[in-house]
């Protein structure tokens, strides 16, 4: 199966590469007219000058007949704004051919209001006046969408070119003059990159139409409005709206245009909102955009009544609090993990690079080009296909939420007998051994009667919790869910009846003594208001027949499960041997995990908190393989110690380790320190503080970033060694800490004889400390004793704020706990503490 998923990955990277091959080629012909202008093709020299009348009062013969009011420079050095004045461009033409050279004069404002253009020979008398621009009526679709005049200018002649431009809107008007087939090319390119981009955004906006009538979520109908305000904006901007609309409809766009601004802005918000399911949240950053998008209305309606040059202003500024409210939204979503903010996130990028090119160039901060001037389009296009790959996420994820549904229970949340029923049947068609396995929490139905639906839903997820933990290490038994990410082996068959399916071929007393096993470390018994509940169970196995079917065997699973209730179960001696020998085989493997890499170090961060700063870390082993990743730590290093790999373990790692403090002084965290577990065992090292002080002379690391953590078992079996291996490590500089302090013999001769820096208080007196009077009295008085001591204290198991602002009455020194954090890897580490 995944040999195939494979293979078609590398299909899907070939036929990415084949289209982006094809649109290369494409874009490739695609000419860039801007660099071929008649001044660069042929001998036709020109000059630039240019006036900018603010009273709006000049005539031309004012201007022609005072050159010392002109300022001599190219065209891209004028200062466009949106104030409300003339602007008076010049354009000298000396044609030094011997030949007739027809030119074509492209005035790239297709929004400009009125643009006079006047024709003048070296005597400056009008050899021809042309009006343009969207107020003037009677003009063709190409000369609305594209402004621009023809003329002639004979062989050795001098000509002028002035231009007068009124607008109250966009004023900046790049004007380029071509030869014929320049102009062909540029209209050709034009045409080009409209129709892909109109073509792509309506199949876009049908795509989501279709998605809409078949999924009836609102969102897509926002994407649309979203895609047609796109249309309408880019339409008006680039020209090529004359062809979409009728002619007053386009002219009212262009009048208006600020308004299709804002309504691209105001769908961009929305769909933000609504794609990331805030509307479903009803949170302050729902309620944040609902207010932005407010204010976006109200400013839209405004612009009916407000001239261009004062609303354009305002409509920039809205649009930095658009991106900060919409990077305050994604973000909140990438950091809890939601699936498709991702693509999303993806999505936005070309669109922030074209946005912020499209004012650059308006303002003349970018230089003007064919690229430049479509930069927007280009990025609002791809900003569409990715989108459109987001959307498709977003179904394929409601798919599986539908199959989801279809195959878990809905008050557990537990795999249901559709799951049960699939892998059975899977298994029987690949004709492999099949066992249907029943395991039923006794009394359950009386237990029902009293207890309220949550309660008994909370009992079945309580035991199957631990019913899963202890199938996890159990490779007969297989993973039911074969379709999503989570793995699970058993399902929930209502109740209080638990099913899981073996495929060793073994005899039944072998399987029952296995599943003895299991049951003996399951809860036996479970606290409902301050009632602990007695829990019992039984077993059923239903061996798979020749005619291979399910509801049969699950029949018999049933009535074995029925004579199970009435008979007593005893495990023998031989579960412990099989228990040893799978002792045997995971101690092996770990071994090898310790030689090959594939443990890792978790960082669990130890707060100040009288500062509230975090201080370090304590390092805690996992074995993050799939195979691996449910196994009890607790109990792994209990078998690492009875196996006598435990030495081998401890030195991975103290190595691990001290790479972790180099990663964190490299970012930065030079006073973060990181404290390691050190057990009884440990001290059978040979020379171990010796090889501690090389590992930090390796990694040229402060003694004082390594600490080392010891609990009192330690040091009651070993109590003279364990003194003199802490006088070695404190003549390195190297910090002990008295660990799970409470929990073993407490004698107070360990806080005197040994040199300890720092006394941890365990969890066990933590997890309900806001509650239990007698933890109270035990932490309260364990803390002023270390204080008296010169001790500092440390409390584990911190996992609620009153928790935290107890121990700050207390006294406490520092925190740790799931308040704060997880135990993370490193690299999530590093990342949560910039954060913080």
């Amino acid at each position: 199966m995944k040999h195939h998923s494979l293979s078609y990955h590398f299909i899907a990277i070939f036929i990415l590469f084949v289209l982006l091959f094809v649109i290369g080629n494409y874009a490739s012909h695609l000419a860039t007219p801007t660099k071929y202008t008649i001044d660069k093709t042929t001998a036709i020299y020109l000059k630039y000058a240019y006036f900018i009348d603010p009273t709006k009062k000049h005539s031309l013969e004012q201007v022609i007949t005072q050159p010392d009011a002109m300022i001599y420079k190219p065209f891209n050095e004028i200062d466009w704004n949106f104030e409300s004045r003339n602007y008076w461009l010049i354009i000298e033409l000396d044609n030094r051919s011997t030949s007739k050279e027809k030119i074509v004069a492209h005035f790239d404002n297709p929004m400009v209001d009125q643009l006079n253009v006047y024709h003048l020979d070296k005597h400056n008398n009008i050899i021809h006046q042309t009006t343009l621009g969207d107020t003037e009526l009677g003009l063709s679709l190409l000369q609305y969408s594209v402004p621009h005049i023809r003329l002639s200018l004979p062989a050795q002649s001098k000509q002028k070119l002035v231009l007068k431009i009124d607008t109250t809107g966009i004023s900046k008007t790049p004007v380029n003059l071509y030869g014929e087939a320049e102009f062909q090319e540029l209209t050709r390119s034009q045409t080009a990159i409209w129709g892909i981009f109109v073509g792509v955004l309506i199949m876009a906006a049908l795509y989501n139409l279709v998605l809409f009538f078949g999924i009836r979520d609102r969102v897509y109908l926002v994407y649309i409005g979203y895609i047609i305000s796109a249309i309408i904006l880019m339409g008006a901007v680039l020209g090529f709206g004359f062809y979409l609309w009728p002619l007053s409809w386009q002219l009212f766009f262009h009048k208006y245009i600020v308004v299709s601004n804002y309504a691209i802005a105001f769908f961009t918000l929305s769909f933000c909102t609504m794609f990331l399911r805030y509307h479903k949240e009803q949170c302050w950053r729902y309620k944040l955009s609902l207010l932005l998008l407010g204010l976006m209305a109200i400013l839209a309606v405004s612009c009916f009544f407000i001239i261009e040059s004062i609303a354009a202003p305002v409509f920039f500024g809205i649009l930095v609090l658009l991106y900060i409210v919409c990077i305050i939204l994604i973000y909140k979503k990438l950091r809890s993990g939601f699936r498709w903010a991702k693509f999303y996130v993806i999505s936005w990028i070309p669109l922030i690079i074209g946005a912020a090119i499209q004012p650059l160039e308006l303002t003349g901060v970018l230089p003007y080009s064919f690229a430049t001037r479509h930069a927007f389009l280009a990025a609002i296009l791809c900003e569409v296909i990715l989108m459109a790959m987001a959307l498709a996420d977003r179904v394929r994820y409601q798919r599986e939420r539908a199959l989801y549904h279809a195959t878990h229970t809905q008050q557990t949340k537990l795999l249901n007998s559709a799951m049960l029923k699939q892998a059975y049947m899977n298994l029987e068609q690949e004709q492999r051994p099949n066992t249907i396995c029943l395991i039923k929490l006794r009394y359950f139905n009386s237990l029902n009667t009293i207890l309220s639906p949550s309660q008994a839903n909370g009992l079945i997820i309580h035991v199957a919790k631990a019913l899963e933990l202890q199938l996890s290490n159990e490779r007969q038994f297989i993973n039911l869910d074969f379709n999503l990410d989570s793995s699970s082996k058993i399902v929930d068959l209502g109740t209080g009846i638990f099913a899981c399916i073996s495929t060793k071929t073994q005899s039944g007393e072998s399987l029952s003594l296995c599943l003895n096993k299991t049951v003996k470390n399951l809860p036996k018994q479970y606290e409902v208001q301050g009632l602990n509940l007695q829990l019992k169970y039984a077993v059923g196995i239903s061996f798979s027949k020749t005619n291979g079917n399910f509801e049969a065997s699950l029949q018999r699973g049933y009535l074995t499960l029925k004579q199970a209730k009435n008979s007593t179960s005893n495990i023998s001696n031989s579960q412990q041997n099989t228990h040893i020998t799978m002792d045997i085989g995971l101690a092996a493997k770990l071994q090898q995990a310790i030689k090959s890499n594939q443990l890792a170090m978790y960082h669990q961060p130890q707060i100040n908190v009288r500062t509230n700063q975090v201080i370090g870390s304590e390092v805690l082993l996992r074995w993050p393989t799939p195979e691996h990743q449910h196994i009890n730590i607790e109990e792994l290093i209990l078998l690492a110690e009875r196996t006598g790999l435990i030495n081998e373990l401890t030195l991975w790692v103290i190595e691990q380790a001290c790479q972790d403090i180099v990663e964190l002084n490299k970012h930065g965290f030079n006073e973060h320190t990181v404290s390691v577990n050190l057990s009884a065992k440990n001290l059978s090292i040979n020379k171990l503080a010796e090889k501690i002080e090389n590992a930090l002379l390796t990694y040229n690391i402060p003694a004082k970033q390594l600490k080392f953590e010891l609990t009192e078992t330690a040091l009651v079996e070993n109590q003279q060694q364990m003194k003199s291996f802490m006088e070695q490590l404190q003549k390195l500089g190297v910090h002990v800490i008295l660990d799970d302090f409470g929990t073993g013999y407490s004698s107070l001769n360990y806080l005197v004889n040994y040199t300890f820096s720092n006394l941890k208080i365990d969890k066990s007196f933590v997890l309900d400390l806001t509650t239990n009077q007698s933890h109270q009295v035990i932490v309260k008085t364990a803390i002023d004793m270390a204080h008296n001591l010169g001790l500092s204290v440390t409390v584990e198991g911190v996992e609620d704020k009153g928790t935290h602002q107890l121990l700050i009455e207390m006294g406490a020194n520092n925190t740790q706990g799931y308040y704060y954090s997880k135990a993370i890897p490193i690299t999530d580490y590093l990342q949560w503490l910039r954060a913080c």
